[in-house]
C-alpha cells in the first residue's frame, strides 16, 4: 500500500465522520441554520423550537467532532460551520433536496 493510498482511506474516514454526525436530523437542522449565518445557541433553538439543552447537547457533538466551531462574542457564543467543504455539503444538500423548504411549509 502506498501513502497516497493511505492518505486517501484516511480522508475518506474522515469524511464518512462528518458525514455519520451531520445524519442526525437536529444536527442537520442545526447546519442549515448556521449555513445562512453564525448564531447563538438562543437564536438556533428559537429557530428550531426545541430545548436549550437539546440544541446545547448536539452543538457540542457538532463542535467536539470538529464541524462547528465557536467564538465568544461578549457574554455570548456563536457558532460557525468550521470548513468551507462542510458549508459546500450543506447548501448543496439544501440546493437539491429543498430542505430548507419544506421545513418552512
Amino acid at each position: 500500500m502506498t501513502m497516497a493510498e493511505v492518505n486517501s482511506k484516511r480522508e475518506l474516514n474522515e469524511i464518512a465522520e462528518v458525514l455519520k454526525v451531520m445524519g442526525h436530523p437536529v444536527r442537520l437542522r442545526i447546519m442549515l441554520k448556521l449555513a445562512e449565518r453564525c448564531c447563538c445557541v438562543g437564536e438556533i433553538w428559537d429557530h428550531l423550537q426545541l430545548p436549550q439543552a437539546v440544541v446545547s447537547q448536539h452543538l457540542k457533538i457538532l463542535k467536539d467532532r470538529g464541524v462547528l466551531e465557536s467564538r465568544r462574542e461578549g457574554a455570548r457564543v456563536c457558532y460557525l460551520i468550521s470548513d468551507s467543504m462542510i458549508l459546500d455539503l450543506v447548501t448543496t444538500l439544501d440546493k437539491q433536496c429543498c430542505i430548507t423548504e419544506k421545513l418552512a411549509a
